[in-house]
């Protein structure tokens, strides 16, 4: 399995067993939302420093985040929802685009907005 594939699928099996949504995640890691999402998809590589920070808020050592998990990986892997963009979020004001809605497969939807610099 490629290593950026573990680390992501560790990650939110990690958040699922604690019930955390990426927001909580991202919260309390102090890390993006949507870089979370890159993360556990596997879109981005996670620097040091952020794996460290995302491995405190799930109360592990950041070296069991790109350990083999004992076949959850596999449940995961298999269940994983993928989403659509069904929108874009502009401003008002400015016509500026600041975002996506989404649609999960399972008919959820999600906000995700732009890092404002």
């Amino acid at each position: 399995m490629i290593f950026k594939v573990r680390i992501g699928l560790n990650i939110q099996n990690l958040r699922h067993s604690r019930g955390m949504s990426q927001e909580k995640l991202a919260l309390i890691s102090q890390v993006d939302r949507s870089y979370i999402s890159e993360i556990e998809h596997a879109k981005s590589s996670v620097t040091a420093d952020k794996m460290e920070q995302i491995a405190r808020a799930l109360g592990v050592d950041p070296s069991e985040l790109s350990l083999p998990r004992n076949g959850s990986i596999a449940l995961i892997e298999k269940t994983r929802l993928s989403a659509k963009p069904l929108a874009k979020i502009n401003c008002i004001e400015t016509g500026t685009e600041l975002g996506l809605l989404y649609q999960w497969e399972n008919g959820e939807t999600q906000v995700a907005l732009y890092e404002l610099t």
